[in-house]
């Protein structure tokens, strides 16, 4: 993405992060992990059956904490900060953010969202076989955006929790999850290559500001 692997994005970031102390990228592949090595992180060779496009992002960070348990001796009580490659616009505010009010919460994990462009009680419906569409919650009150509850994406921007909870849980909903709001231009997550051209094109007008 603009001339820069997708990946070092992430790795950069992490760098300037003061509280970061060890920087790990898990992966199967080869290219991925001269890259990860190139870009000064280390990396965790992640199995096959957990790097699968239908495998559990959870599985993969049992896998990496039971790895850093043996080998570089995390305790219970470290931290875990994931940095997806997908958000390559997420910027240090949004995870200083993230990192000061997990830590002034009780939440057993924190994750950034950002609010939602499309809401369910107003504007996304779903459809039955003939292809006629109802409202997706349907409370019969709500008759302009404004009014209707707020609802939020869940982004890949960021996720923070400990290693006893990854151990324990299976899932970043499975207990106390807070949601720490980010700004919809940090939250692009690249699914497609859509999102990539957009999340590049953002990019470059960043840098000529």
């Amino acid at each position: 993405m603009n001339g820069k692997p997708l990946l070092a994005y992430s790795i950069d970031l992490a760098k300037k992060i003061p509280t970061v102390h060890d920087i790990f990228v898990s992966t199967d592949g080869t290219e991925i992990a001269e890259i990860a090595r190139e870009y000064g992180a280390e990396v965790i060779i992640r199995p096959a059956e957990l790097a699968s496009d239908c495998a559990n992002e959870w599985d993969a960070w049992q896998h990496a904490i039971k790895y850093l348990k043996a080998n570089f001796g995390m305790h219970d009580d470290d931290l875990l900060l994931s940095l997806p490659c997908t958000s390559p616009l997420r910027s240090l505010p949004d995870i200083n953010k993230l990192i000061e009010e997990f830590k002034d919460s009780s939440s057993d994990l924190a994750l950034c969202i950002t609010e939602s462009a499309r809401n369910p009680y107003f504007n996304m419906v779903n459809a039955d076989n003939s292809g006629i569409v109802n409202l997706v919650c349907d409370a019969g009150k709500f008759h302009r955006r404004q009014d209707v509850p707020k609802v939020y994406d869940i982004t890949t921007v960021g996720y923070l929790t400990t290693a006893r909870f990854i151990s324990s849980a299976n899932g970043v909903l499975s207990g106390k999850t807070l949601g720490v709001v980010v700004p919809r231009a940090s939250s692009i997550d690249i699914d497609e290559q859509l999102d990539f051209d957009f999340a590049e094109l953002l990019l470059k007008k960043q840098e000529q500001i």
